[in-house]
């Protein structure tokens, strides 16, 4: 097991995207990083981020599909952060495993021939850091170490922002809200359930200036791997949403086939062409709720965990907010490498108090929570998927 106090070398691959700009610049001025590669296949733009984040950052032109230039950028690295779109997961997981360097990303769904090789290289892989999944990962864990008894989980997020302000946050939420996504489910009762577009409707209040906001079934792994750590779940499912009026496009899409199958690499097509890059005045965020429903004392208690960030972040939010947390990930990847090897859950991998104590000294995401004790009646409506 390797161990390190300081002195990592780390490669954020996609460093000049949304959020891996936020990584890079999280990193730059982490203590514990001596080396970090900022890469990505935009000479110019990666060029221009690492110029502004001081004498460690060196940046890195690299195209994924170049194996044997990736190869040299990575030896000796102790950590390989994507940041690419997760439609690259595949080639990027490749060079992970031929380099031997452990990996994290955004989020990712490796196939079990995926994860075996993983354990073969020898290598811990962390698949899905940000604020969910990741965060909400390790808050969970959080809420297990405080509770007797975990029962259901319900994590909730709330994006606002415009449909393609970077391409890989295009494909996200056109993955996520395709009629034909295999992976959105929810856990009930010891079994998984398919959850079709826009279903399992539920209001959550968030923090000001959201409030009240409707959220529905996504695919997001923390469903799979909570249920498989913690077996006294009896319900677990995440829920989100943007804007209502990306919503109510996506329903448009939707009734006409467009977010099926091959046609929705024409629907992306298109939505790049007219609004790729676009960005606007109204308000950006990106907020995570995680609702615990549990035991504690033979008391059956709801813990309610709010993270938000500085409204000031602006059109920077879902970049910083998601990149602040991966950069958290990525950093104690680094200082704790390889306690095992394959692939590892974050809940399983991260000390719940040592990432939230990291994450306090950025002094950016804020994470709050609170306990109330719930009677019979309320245990049963907080256990309905709708509202």
């Amino acid at each position: 097991m390797r161990q390190s106090s300081g002195g990592m070398r780390i490669v954020v691959l996609g460093g000049a995207g949304e959020v891996g700009a936020a990584v890079a610049a999280d990193l730059a001025a982490c203590p514990d990083v001596e080396e970090l590669v900022v890469a990505d296949l935009d000479r110019s733009r990666v060029e221009s981020e690492a110029a502004g984040l001081g004498a460690k950052a060196s940046p890195v032109a690299l195209d994924v599909h170049d194996r044997e230039r990736a190869r040299r950028v990575l030896a000796g690295a102790d950590v390989l952060m994507n940041c690419t779109s997760f439609e690259l997961f595949d080639r990027v997981i490749e060079l992970a495993i031929a380099a031997e360097v452990n990996y994290a990303d955004l989020l990712s769904e490796p196939t079990e021939e995926q994860r075996r090789r993983v354990e073969e290289a020898g290598i811990t892989a962390v698949s899905g850091l940000g604020l969910t999944p990741g965060l909400s990962n390790v808050l969970v864990r959080h809420a297990a170490g405080e509770l007797d008894e975990l029962e259901e989980v319900h994590i909730s997020w709330v994006s606002w922002r415009t449909i393609a302000p970077s391409p890989g946050l295009l494909d996200t939420i056109l993955w996520e809200l395709a009629e034909d996504c295999l992976t959105r489910q929810y856990f009930q009762n010891g079994r998984f359930h398919r959850a079709g577009f826009m279903e399992g409707s539920r209001v959550v209040e968030f923090p000001p200036p959201v409030g009240r906001h409707r959220v529905y079934f996504v695919p997001h792994t923390e469903t799979t791997t909570l249920p498989r750590h913690f077996p006294s779940l009896r319900f677990c499912a995440v829920r989100g949403s943007w804007r209502k009026e990306l919503m109510d496009d996506m329903r448009v899409l939707n009734k006409y086939g467009l977010l099926d199958g091959s046609a929705r690499e024409t629907t992306r097509a298109r939505i790049w062409e007219r609004s790729g890059g676009e960005r606007d005045a109204a308000p950006w965020l990106l907020f995570v709720n995680v609702e615990v429903l549990g035991m504690r004392d033979g008391i059956a208690v709801r813990r309610v965990y709010d993270a938000s960030h500085p409204l000031a972040w602006g059109q920077e939010a879902t970049g910083r907010s998601t990149g602040v947390c991966a950069a958290v990930g990525a950093q104690l990847l680094g200082r704790h490498g390889r306690t095992s090897t394959g692939f590892v859950d974050p809940e399983a991998y991260y000390d719940p108090a040592e990432f939230l104590e990291e994450l306090g000294k950025r002094g950016t995401v804020s994470v709050t929570w609170a306990d109330a004790p719930l009677n019979e009646a309320a245990r049963e409506r907080a256990a309905t998927t709708t509202d």
